[in-house]
């Protein structure tokens, strides 16, 4: 049976929120919540195969947050905002949702019940124990782990995320780092609640599927994607609200398109999608949609082989459900090589197309931005040159060398975050090592292809 550690005091949450009178009934804060969720398309912005969801909501978020809904509210407001899929995450971790016992045994590998086939609710699970910022005894450095697709859920304690990653991996689950909207674009020298500090490690070691910007999302998220682009990996990006964390702003503000292989909804195919990197992330709700085609047919998460360097052609058409205005950019291995200011409409998309040239193996992708940053982001569409991987940017790689460099120093005894580690110090810094070593061999390999 799972258990749960309660606080002695009014817990702390990951982000900081007004207090609510504790008293308020499931049916109000639910009929607040579905109020709040008045956001409606007038037309869906993406095509036929792609299929709109949230893949972090959790029921709460803890005492502070003032709110608790319902599986049932969540689909109701999923109609509302003509989602397709929701994961609804039990709490595998120090109880910032609360009544872990009540969620955790609803993760049964199967749609809730009410589902429809044009509506999945899924419950799946977050696990985590703050390093920072919460009043209980265990704690841990790695990050959040979001966990879809798990067959059962227990509360499980570990000093770093490789053991729940494997466990969860056992249940042929599809697994992410949470919150990268917390890193620095720098190294990280403190602990906050949640920044996903193991990422650049379990990428390294295969063990990561995609990677998730929640909350408001961030540029230094779609920074730390770039990066590993750069350095071949591939890992596929979402986007979501972790509702009701997020300020109570309603689920789907962010979220994340998914293209299905078989182009039907079901959710195996949604986030095996996730994981493929056939996706296209919104932080404008469902009101735009960006569709990448490269050479005619190459969507997100796709390869095209060329056999030595050549030219491609990109092109994007930026569809919106309501009139947008900003800018349309290519990027390629993380530079922007076209962009266009345009306005969309409903009926009315803009498009932008260029042709991109590649010596050696690289990627491709779209964004739309503004004044806040990206609003809208695809997937990456790889381009293999003479069946090499990308090794694009060796000052990319030699980054999470020294982020790895600083994770030993801060872990090891009498440093810094080294009190978090009172059994498995050595397992834990034998996978840093491990992924240390393979940064640094990207990293000479990127210099002795571009010197």
């Amino acid at each position: 049976m799972a258990t749960t550690v309660k606080p002695t005091s009014p817990r702390h949450t990951k982000h900081t929120q007004p207090n609510h009178k504790s008293g308020t009934g499931i049916l109000a804060c639910a009929t607040l919540f579905l109020l709040a969720c008045l956001i409606q398309a007038a037309e869906k912005p993406e095509p036929p195969g792609w299929f709109a969801g949230d893949a972090h909501v959790h029921v709460d978020c803890g005492v502070a947050a003032g709110v608790t809904v319902t599986a049932e509210d969540i689909l109701a407001a999923m109609k509302t905002n003509d989602l397709a899929v929701v994961s609804l995450l039990a709490d595998m971790g120090n109880g910032e949702v609360r009544d872990a016992v009540r969620d955790l045994p609803k993760i049964n590998g199967k749609d809730f019940a009410l589902s429809t086939p044009e509506r999945i609710v899924h419950w799946a699970a977050e696990w985590h124990f703050d390093p920072h910022g919460v009043t209980f005894d265990e704690k841990a450095i790695g990050g959040h782990l979001v966990l879809l697709g798990l067959k059962q859920g227990a509360r499980v304690f570990s000093e770093y995320t490789y053991p729940i990653i494997e466990r969860a991996r056992k249940q042929n689950a599809i697994v992410a780092y949470a919150h990268m909207q917390y890193l620095k674009n720098d190294i990280p020298q403190e602990l906050d609640c949640c920044a996903p500090l193991e990422y650049p490690v379990e990428i390294a070691l295969g063990t990561i599927d995609f990677l998730m910007e929640d909350v408001n999302g961030s540029e230094t998220a779609i920074q730390a994607y770039y990066r590993l682009l750069n350095s071949g990996f591939r890992p596929g990006l979402a986007a979501a609200t972790d509702f009701p964390c997020n300020f109570k702003q309603p689920i789907g503000t962010q979220l994340t398109y998914v293209q299905t292989a078989d182009g039907k909804l079901s959710y195996r195919g949604w986030i095996e999608g996730l994981a493929k990197g056939h996706t296209v992330v919104s932080r404008n709700a469902h009101r735009e949609f960006l569709d990448l085609k490269v050479n005619g047919t190459n969507a997100p998460g796709d390869e095209m082989r060329l056999s030595g360097k050549g030219s491609v052609n990109a092109n994007v058409r930026w569809s919106a459900a309501t009139p947008l205005s900003g800018r349309i950019e290519l990027v390629r291995n993380g530079t922007v090589v076209a962009s266009r200011d345009a306005s969309a409409h409903p009926g009315a998309p803009a498009t932008l197309s260029a042709t991109i040239t590649f010596d050696d193996s690289g990627w491709i992708a779209a964004r739309r931005i503004d004044a806040k940053g990206h609003q809208v982001h695809t997937g990456a569409v790889y381009v293999t040159v003479n069946s090499a991987p990308v090794r694009a940017s060796s000052a990319d790689a030699e980054f999470f060398v020294c982020f790895i460099d600083n994770l030993l120093r801060q872990t090891s005894p009498g440093v810094a975050w080294g009190s978090f580690f009172a059994h498995d110090r050595d397992a834990a810094q034998a996978r840093y090592r491990r992924a240390r070593g393979i940064y640094e061999r990207i990293a000479a390999e990127a210099r002795a292809r571009h010197n």
